[in-house]
């Protein structure tokens, strides 16, 4: 019987039924070449397991890809094509295991990007995306619309009013998701030379017809005026601190005695491991005390050797008292140190969480302040005001960052005071007045020639 004579090379074969099916077409060294509708696949051994994978490109691309996977396989070194298939659950489980453990991000930063990603797990669920490879820019497409559907609580918290997506947080969580797929691709847990399907999408592009214009409003000179003169005594220090150096609220509730020199006259923004908190950037940086802000801090510190500088309300009036009085901040972080110590020697399960609760709870006990206290203070006092368009004490760093810029500082000076990264960021945080453009406009018309001369 004579034998059936093949078709051309890399042509396509088909069934009886019509149906697609796979044509062998070349083989170099371990490596087979073969095709299956318009695309080429390569097929191989690695490590006792079969691998297929597909080739983006015609069969010269084909057949220079299945020569360079033969020749790594021939020296026992990997595939450059391999790469370990990863659920979404994986990615987000190593991915906050590596900004945990190895980048130490701050606790917010941490829990943002959780909140991020756990949607992304969610969406991936819903929809049956198995595996993070196969997530194209169409699948971010539907993930935007699935997100725009959703509700949230502020920064992923358990309890809290649920609002849809703005579309800064779906921006947020689409950049999240870039810089988890980037970390991805380094660790081999996608295809090699794929793009990030999260990089293709144009995320700087998303709008949202309904929604305000971008940007954040600033104080007015009058507004700010205003807002001092609404505040008591205990209010103004706890504002007049951050207006005056931009510092984030973080970092003012976490200051300790021993971070004033008010001898040298500098303070120190530096993160606090016992007290489980870190600086944003974790960028060490020394402010200037200023005559107007020594005062407040030496009336903040008194004849207190230890402590936080800003105390919660109840204890600056002495309602309340610190659970414990130290002779000094290294002993108080000494014990904060064993607290959290203990908590594991009673239960070796103990996690993070768990000694950080425990040791914001001593810290309470001592006075500081929570950090959702200076906001509910700021919004008080702004509602009282009339200007409840003000809806976050952190409005206080772009104001700082605002006034520097109208008033000629070098912006390096700017992004050093604030403890930016890039200037870029500084950038984001300067808006200008209406009265300094006033005045810019002013000053060009002056040059304009009147009547034609």
């Amino acid at each position: 019987m004579p034998r059936k004579q093949s078709g051309p090379v890399g042509h396509t074969g088909q069934t009886k039924a019509g149906n697609i099916r796979d044509v062998n077409v070349d083989r170099i060294g371990p490596v087979t070449v073969y095709k299956r509708g318009e695309t080429y696949y390569l097929y191989y051994r690695e490590n006792r397991k079969s691998e297929r994978r597909r080739v983006d490109g015609n069969l010269a691309v084909a057949r220079a890809t299945a020569a360079k996977v033969a020749a790594a396989l021939g020296e026992n070194r990997p595939s450059p094509l391999g790469f370990d298939r990863t659920s979404p659950q994986q990615l987000t489980a190593g991915y906050l295991d590596f900004v945990t453990n190895v980048q130490k991000l701050a606790w917010r930063t941490q829990d943002r990007y959780r909140a991020a990603l756990d949607r992304l797990r969610e969406f991936c669920e819903a929809s049956e995306v198995l595996a993070i490879d196969s997530i194209d820019e169409r699948t971010v497409e539907d993930f935007v619309r699935w997100l725009r559907g959703q509700t949230r609580t502020r920064n992923g918290a358990k309890k809290g009013k649920r609002a849809v997506y703005a579309v800064g947080g779906v921006k947020f969580i689409l950049s999240t998701c870039r810089t988890a797929f980037n970390w991805a691709a380094r660790r081999r847990m996608l295809p090699p030379y794929a793009e990030n399907a999260f990089s293709r999408f144009p995320i700087d592009n998303l709008r949202d017809m309904e929604a305000p214009d971008e940007g954040l409003p600033i104080f007015t000179a009058e507004q700010q005026k205003a807002f001092f003169a609404a505040c008591n005594d205990w209010q103004r220090g706890i504002f007049q601190a951050l207006v005056s150096y931009g510092m984030r609220v973080g970092e003012q509730t976490n200051l300790l005695i021993e971070n004033v020199d008010l001898v040298a006259g500098t303070i120190q923004i530096c993160s606090k491991p016992e007290l489980h908190w870190r600086v944003k950037t974790a960028r060490r940086r020394q402010l200037p005390l200023t005559r107007d802000m020594k005062t407040v801090f030496e009336q903040r510190i008194g004849d207190r050797q230890a402590g936080f500088v800003f105390m919660n309300e109840d204890f600056v009036s002495g309602q309340k008292q610190p659970v414990t009085a130290f002779g000094s901040d290294r002993a108080f972080r000494e014990k904060l140190d064993k607290l959290a110590s203990e908590l594991t020697e009673k239960n070796p399960a103990t996690t993070d969480k768990d000694r950080r609760r425990a040791v914001t709870a001593y810290c309470r006990r001592m006075g500081q302040i929570p950090v959702k206290r200076v906001q509910l203070e700021f919004c008080k006092l702004t509602t009282e005001i009339g200007c409840p368009q003000f809806t976050r004490a952190h409005n206080l760093r772009h104001l700082f960052s605002s006034r520097a810029q109208e008033e000629g500082i070098n912006p390096l000076m700017v992004q050093e005071l604030l403890g930016h990264t890039t200037l870029t960021m500084t950038k984001r945080y300067t808006h200008l007045s209406m009265d300094t453009k006033r005045e810019a406009l002013e000053r060009l018309a002056g040059d304009v020639p009147k009547d034609g001369r």
